[in-house]
């Protein structure tokens, strides 16, 4: 955990202001702040008679979705990655054995 000092920034999501605290650098906030205010902006032009409440909790599904993919991905990657490191490090030895072949 982080020891800088909280960040507060004002931020508005659907045009209702909000004063949001965090350790992330204020320009974060900022960021997160617009995609959700992006997300709600979308679903009330979608819905445009569904309640901010559940336009809120439908941004928050999509939200929770995007980042479980984004997840799932990078565990695929992770293992692409173990893979390929562990091939290269095979491929390696074995050169290096051949090498000393080579020389004895």
């Amino acid at each position: 955990m982080t020891t800088d000092p909280k960040a507060a920034v004002r931020v508005k999501i659907l045009d209702i202001e909000y004063s949001v605290t965090g350790y992330d650098d204020p320009e974060y906030l900022l960021l997160v702040a617009a995609v959700v205010d992006r997300h709600m902006r979308a679903l009330s032009q979608k819905y445009n008679e569904a309640s901010h409440l559940r336009n809120a909790i439908l941004t928050a599904l999509n939200l929770a979705d995007e980042l479980l993919h984004a997840r799932k991905q990078l565990e695929e990657h992770q293992v692409e990655a173990s893979d390929f490191n562990r091939q290269v490090t095979d491929r390696s030895r074995r050169l290096i054995e051949l090498c000393n072949l080579v020389q004895s």
